[in-house]
């Protein structure tokens, strides 16, 4: 069959590369069919590149956007209301590094790749972070946020896929989080929540003082699935949220970083759920099939810390599957310690090597400035304790009762507090493998000080937004 000969000039002039003048950028960014292309152009700074591809991608509708070079320096980007993919080759294939005092970070905190409202995704590549701040202390690498030119826009949907964030850790002179989603800085944090959904997938994020924020309200949805996290001051944090996050089949090392102050309670606890007076008031959290190891650097090292201050909230909570790798010199810390949290499970996990208490439920000290209520509806059934050697497995404490602690778990060793549980089984002697010396590595806070540390550290960071 004859193909028309206008037919044939129309497919040739479509399938040819657009070049970076016709798209109003300069000759490293191109259009190639649906994708624009981003080269970098060797001047050692690919920023305004990025930015130009980000800013017509927008305007024109165009949802792919190509880093088609192998290495890129860039400072503060960002796009509003785009949808579409920010994509390399692979992890391996394409560098990204965020310049040493590119961003400003003196009256909010600093963004380098920044997206307000839309549906982003971040995808195949690494990002390498060192001191990015050229004033102030703190900067995302990446963050979804609200429209911060009108804050009752505040859908995002959020997406970070194949993507390797690596910092200096405390060698750096900057505060660094890996991925935030939250209220666009301006905005308020309690009645303009950041709405939509946040997924983090298959990525590696080392050597930070924050890998994920959150903050979302309205019942958004968050996935953190099958990533690695080492080195990272505190992992996965979430403050103030109504949010279902699901955190699956993730492998965290905690505790293992040192060299952070004392105050401000880094260093020790991989996942952090918390609440003040500002927060909704539901949120839910599932934490499974993950594996959670303690790195020893100190004496308390805490996998997961939950907690409320100001009021209280319904916070349903599921921790099952994961297997929390314990190590002998910590006394004083946790694998799950929940305060004023209520309507737990608890199920199928794996406990390993010694913690101060696996899991540790209690009521807070309102003096301390928790909520200070009765504990209820927890039910610890199906785990396996056989391998730990933790002086206590499961610690019911101050305001606890109608705890439910199964049969079949391989005989933890139960402290009820209250006596008003239903304890089903429990093994009162000594673990053959416990050794309880003093250790000679840096001592750490109790839970219940650490977690109002902790606190106060996101909370000087939600500061900066404003």
């Amino acid at each position: 069959m004859r193909v028309p000969f206008f037919l044939l000039i129309f497919v040739a002039f479509t399938s040819t590369a657009v070049n970076g003048q016709d798209l109003d950028c300069s000759s490293a960014v191109t259009l190639n069919g649906g994708t624009i292309e981003v080269a970098s152009d060797n001047s050692s700074d690919d920023t305004e590149n990025l930015q130009c591809a980000l800013d017509f991608a927008v305007e024109a509708g165009f949802r792919d956007i190509f880093l088609s070079s192998s290495s890129y320096d860039i400072g503060a980007v960002g796009a509003r209301g785009f949808q579409g993919d920010l994509r390399g080759r692979s992890k391996g294939s394409t560098l990204v590094s965020i310049e040493n005092g590119a961003l400003d970070c003196s009256d909010t905190i600093g963004t380098a790749i920044e997206f307000q409202v839309g549906n982003a995704s971040i995808r195949n590549m690494t990002i390498s972070v060192d001191s990015p701040c050229s004033a102030g202390t703190a900067a995302s690498v990446i963050a979804f946020y609200s429209n911060a030119a009108n804050c009752s826009a505040r859908t995002v949907f959020g997406n970070v896929d194949r993507v390797v964030i690596t910092g200096t850790g405390t060698q750096g002179s900057d505060t660094i989080v890996g991925v935030t989603a939250d209220v666009a800085p301006g905005c308020d944090s309690s009645d303009q929540k950041v709405l939509g959904t946040l997924k983090v997938n298959r990525s590696e994020l080392l050597d930070l003082e924050f890998g994920v924020r959150t903050s979302i309200g309205g019942g958004g949805q968050v996935d953190i699935n099958y990533n690695s996290m080492d080195r990272i001051g505190l992992p996965i944090s979430i403050l103030n949220a109504n949010q279902s996050t699901t955190i699956l089949a993730n492998k965290v090392t905690f505790n293992d970083v040192d060299s952070y102050e004392a105050s401000s309670g880094l260093g020790t606890t991989a996942i952090y759920v918390g609440s003040t007076a500002a927060s909704p008031d539901t949120n839910t959290t599932t934490i499974k099939n993950n594996t959670l190891t303690d790195g020893g650097l100190s004496v308390g090292g805490v996998a997961i810390l939950v907690g409320q201050t100001g009021k209280a909230i319904a916070h349903n909570m599921t921790v099952s599957g994961n297997t929390f790798q314990g190590v002998s010199v910590n006394t004083a810390g946790g694998g799950l310690v929940a305060i004023d949290t209520q309507d737990g499970l608890i199920s199928g996990n794996k406990f390993r090597s010694a913690a101060g208490n696996w899991i540790d439920l209690s009521s807070g000290d309102a003096s301390q400035g928790f909520v200070g209520r009765d504990i209820l509806g927890w039910a610890i059934v199906a785990n396996d304790f056989a391998a730990s050697t933790a002086s206590t497995d499961i610690l019911l404490g101050e305001g606890t009762s109608g705890a439910i602690v199964g049969r079949s778990q391989g005989f933890p060793k139960v402290n009820d507090l209250t006596g008003a549980n239903d304890v089903l089984e429990s093994y009162t002697a000594s673990n053959a493998a416990l050794a309880q010396q003093r250790s000679p590595l840096r001592p750490t806070a109790a839970p219940t000080d650490l977690f109002h540390m902790q606190l106060l550290t996101l909370m000087r960071l939600d500061s900066l937004r404003n």
